[in-house]
Formats: C-alpha cells, sequence, structure tokens
C-alpha cells in the first residue's frame, strides 16, 4: 500500500505532517509554531550528525562537529528549519522532541544556533 504525502500524523498530543517517508538518518515534517511574535508553520528536516556529517565534502583532518539548528527562509511549505541532532536514528519521539525543542526555544531568530557536547569524526 502506497502513503500518500503529507502524511498528518499524532504523537503524544503534537501534530505534525511527514513531507516524506520516515528514514533513519533524516525526516521532513510540517508542524505550527511560534517565530518573531507569529504563528507560523515550520518547513523542518531533521538529521542525525552522522547523517549531516556524510553529507558534507570529505576532510582529510578530522572533524568535530555540534549538534545545530538552522533558520532559513519561507518555502513553499513554511519557513525552513533545519536541525541536527546527535542522536544515533530518526523515529517519531525523536521528531516530538524536536518539535516540543524548538516550540519552548526562546530566542530563535534566522540563523545557525549550535548546542550541546561536540562529537569527533574521523577523516575520510
Amino acid at each position: 500500500m502506497i502513503q500518500a504525502y503529507p502524511l498528518a500524523r499524532e504523537f503524544h498530543g503534537v501534530h505534525f505532517s511527514l513531507l516524506a517517508p520516515l528514514e533513519p538518518g533524516q525526516a521532513r515534517f510540517t508542524f505550527t509554531g511560534r517565530f518573531q511574535n507569529q504563528e507560523i508553520v515550520w518547513d523542518a528536516t531533521l538529521l542525525t550528525l552522522a547523517q549531516y556529517h556524510a553529507a558534507q565534502p570529505a576532510s582529510a583532518q578530522p572533524m568535530v562537529r555540534t549538534a545545530f539548528l538552522e533558520i532559513g527562509g519561507v518555502t513553499a511549505c513554511g519557513h525552513s528549519i533545519r536541525v541536527a541532532l546527535n542522536i544515533p536514528h530518526i523515529d517519531e519521539p525523536a521528531i516530538l522532541r524536536t518539535i516540543i525543542m524548538i516550540r519552548h526555544y526562546k530566542r530563535l531568530h534566522p540563523g545557525r544556533h549550535e548546542f550541546g557536547e561536540p562529537r569527533h569524526f574521523p577523516s575520510g
């Protein structure tokens, strides 16, 4: 059975819509929240930090990467936000925690916000 996207989901009372099939290293979804004193729709991409690292150009030196959220401009699906977390895989509980984190983040503004403990990746 083929599921059409967007696919509305509800997990522990939090509503969101998957825009593509859930993958172990990433998810794309929308949800509502506040930004700069307005209720908006977020167009979110959630990545594991390892998935984000793998998508970057290879480096001859070991790399240190930190979890982040990055707020971009408006897309056809809402206001873009990309989040990379140092977690082993993406699932619905990870999406739920990400939505809650974004909704509770008090000083969101466009650009990149790094947080958490850095993670070391080997070269190559």
